[in-house]
Protein backbone atom coordinates (compact mmCIF):
# COMPACT_ATOMS: atom_id res chain seq x y z
CA UNK A 1 0.00 0.00 0.00
CA UNK A 2 3.09 2.70 -0.83
CA UNK A 3 1.28 5.63 -2.48
CA UNK A 4 -1.28 5.57 -0.09
CA UNK A 5 -3.41 9.00 -0.66
CA UNK A 6 -3.33 10.70 2.91
CA UNK A 7 -6.39 12.79 3.57
CA UNK A 8 -5.90 15.29 7.08
CA UNK A 9 -9.75 15.93 8.61
CA UNK A 10 -9.85 18.97 11.15
CA UNK A 11 -12.96 18.53 12.85
CA UNK A 12 -13.75 19.55 16.56
CA UNK A 13 -16.68 17.15 17.18
CA UNK A 14 -14.55 14.57 18.13
CA UNK A 15 -17.29 11.78 17.36
CA UNK A 16 -17.54 12.98 13.87
CA UNK A 17 -13.94 13.26 13.72
CA UNK A 18 -13.49 9.80 14.38
CA UNK A 19 -16.28 8.75 12.25
CA UNK A 20 -14.96 10.35 9.28
CA UNK A 21 -11.63 9.11 9.84
CA UNK A 22 -13.13 5.21 10.02
CA UNK A 23 -14.78 5.45 6.83
CA UNK A 24 -11.98 7.22 4.82
CA UNK A 25 -9.94 4.17 6.50
CA UNK A 26 -12.08 1.59 5.38
CA UNK A 27 -11.44 2.79 1.91
CA UNK A 28 -7.60 2.93 2.10
CA UNK A 29 -7.01 6.51 2.92
CA UNK A 30 -4.27 7.18 5.41
CA UNK A 31 -6.17 9.85 7.57
CA UNK A 32 -4.80 12.53 9.90
CA UNK A 33 -7.01 13.83 12.47
CA UNK A 34 -7.14 17.45 13.94
CA UNK A 35 -9.21 17.84 16.53
CA UNK A 36 -9.13 21.65 16.17
CA UNK A 37 -7.85 24.34 13.82
CA UNK A 38 -4.33 24.99 15.60
CA UNK A 39 -3.72 20.99 15.58
CA UNK A 40 -4.88 21.26 11.87
CA UNK A 41 -2.16 24.16 10.59
CA UNK A 42 0.06 22.16 12.74
CA UNK A 43 -0.46 19.18 11.10
CA UNK A 44 -0.03 21.35 7.58
CA UNK A 45 2.96 22.51 8.41
CA UNK A 46 4.57 19.26 9.68
CA UNK A 47 3.38 17.20 6.55
CA UNK A 48 3.49 20.01 3.93
CA UNK A 49 3.69 18.72 0.28
CA UNK A 50 2.53 15.15 2.41
CA UNK A 51 -1.09 15.65 2.70
CA UNK A 52 -3.39 14.78 -0.60
CA UNK A 53 -6.81 16.51 0.76
CA UNK A 54 -8.01 18.13 3.37
CA UNK A 55 -11.71 18.09 4.90
CA UNK A 56 -12.13 20.78 7.20
CA UNK A 57 -15.39 22.06 9.40
CA UNK A 58 -15.48 25.72 9.03
CA UNK A 59 -17.10 26.49 13.12
CA UNK A 60 -14.31 25.43 15.87
CA UNK A 61 -13.03 27.47 18.56
CA UNK A 62 -10.21 29.00 18.70
CA UNK A 63 -8.78 28.53 15.32
CA UNK A 64 -11.69 28.40 13.12
CA UNK A 65 -11.93 27.07 9.80
CA UNK A 66 -11.68 30.31 7.79
CA UNK A 67 -8.74 30.88 9.58
CA UNK A 68 -7.02 27.81 8.71
CA UNK A 69 -8.28 28.93 4.63
CA UNK A 70 -6.76 32.70 5.77
CA UNK A 71 -3.32 31.28 6.08
CA UNK A 72 -3.17 28.12 4.18
CA UNK A 73 -3.56 31.07 0.96
CA UNK A 74 -1.54 32.99 2.41
CA UNK A 75 1.58 30.63 2.75
CA UNK A 76 0.74 27.86 0.48
CA UNK A 77 5.51 27.25 0.69
CA UNK A 78 4.75 26.01 4.04
CA UNK A 79 1.05 24.48 4.40
CA UNK A 80 1.27 22.62 1.05
CA UNK A 81 -1.03 23.33 -1.79
CA UNK A 82 -4.35 20.61 -1.51
CA UNK A 83 -7.65 20.49 -2.53
CA UNK A 84 -10.07 21.45 0.44
CA UNK A 85 -12.83 20.33 0.86
CA UNK A 86 -15.11 22.47 3.32
CA UNK A 87 -17.49 19.86 5.48
CA UNK A 88 -19.83 22.33 7.92
CA UNK A 89 -23.26 22.94 9.17
CA UNK A 90 -22.89 26.86 7.70
CA UNK A 91 -25.10 27.57 4.66
CA UNK A 92 -24.62 31.58 4.42
CA UNK A 93 -23.60 32.68 1.16
CA UNK A 94 -21.17 35.53 2.04
CA UNK A 95 -19.19 32.61 3.89
CA UNK A 96 -19.05 30.16 1.47
CA UNK A 97 -18.19 32.90 -1.31
CA UNK A 98 -15.57 34.21 1.16
CA UNK A 99 -14.29 30.05 1.93
CA UNK A 100 -13.97 30.26 -2.31
CA UNK A 101 -12.18 32.91 -2.42
CA UNK A 102 -9.49 31.70 -0.13
CA UNK A 103 -9.26 29.15 -2.34
CA UNK A 104 -11.49 25.87 -1.40
CA UNK A 105 -12.39 23.37 -3.91
CA UNK A 106 -15.50 22.25 -2.80
CA UNK A 107 -18.57 23.29 0.26
CA UNK A 108 -20.54 20.57 1.62
CA UNK A 109 -23.21 20.74 4.20
CA UNK A 110 -23.63 18.15 7.00
CA UNK A 111 -26.81 17.70 6.81
CA UNK A 112 -27.00 17.57 3.08
CA UNK A 113 -24.28 14.99 2.69
CA UNK A 114 -23.96 11.42 3.82
CA UNK A 115 -21.28 9.37 3.59
CA UNK A 116 -21.78 7.96 0.27
CA UNK A 117 -21.72 11.87 -1.02
CA UNK A 118 -18.57 12.93 0.94
CA UNK A 119 -16.85 9.82 -0.56
CA UNK A 120 -17.87 10.82 -4.48
CA UNK A 121 -15.97 14.09 -3.66
CA UNK A 122 -13.30 13.11 -2.55
CA UNK A 123 -13.00 10.82 -5.40
CA UNK A 124 -13.24 14.36 -7.30
CA UNK A 125 -10.30 15.19 -6.23
CA UNK A 126 -8.17 11.84 -5.86
CA UNK A 127 -9.94 9.44 -7.87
Amino acid sequence: MENQRVILIIEDEVPLLRSYGELLKSVGYNVLLAEDGYKGLEMLGNYAGGIDLVILDLMMSGVDGLDVLRAVDKDHDKYGNMPIIVLTRMKNETIVKETFDLGVSSYLVKTDTDANGLLKEIDKFLG
